[in-house]
């Protein structure tokens, strides 16, 4: 099986960004399939005049696990490396949302691991972590 190479490469207080070695195209929201593509090029298309060649949309090369500022809640979003450092670019490829009323649900919150890997079996790759990124 091919295997993927994520590296952590920046965090902040609630989001994590793994740049992949190799780019990858499948992702899940709510049961169902996500392509990577069409939705950042749909994204592209939302953005500021003169800014959209900062979103790359061949593909997710970095992937950013978000925690929520509110509630106990961990999603998965499309990042992007941007002249002043990472983001996320709202497009949503793994996690589950949780009831933000009842403060959310930690059954539901894994480790950063769990969802790579989910997402590794979506594209039918292996992705696994490299220990040697940012802390």
């Amino acid at each position: 099986m091919k295997e993927i190479i994520a590296k952590l490469v920046s965090t902040n207080c609630t989001q994590r960004y793994y740049e992949l070695s190799e780019p990858i195209y499948q992702g899940r929201k709510f049961g169902d399939d996500v392509d990577i593509v069409t939705e950042l090029e749909e994204r592209k298309k939302t953005m500021k005049p003169g800014s959209e060649h900062l979103l790359r949309t061949d593909g997710c090369h970095i992937v950013c696990v978000s925690d929520a500022y509110t509630h106990i809640e961990r999603l998965v979003f499309i990042g992007e490396k941007y002249p002043s450092g990472y983001g996320n670019t709202g497009v949503q490829i793994d996690g589950s949302h949780t009831m933000r009323m009842y403060g959310g649900d930690k059954r539901y919150v894994y480790p950063d691991e769990v969802y790579l890997r989910h997402l590794g079996m979506v594209n039918g790759v292996r992705i696994v972590l490299d220990g040697r990124g940012t802390k």
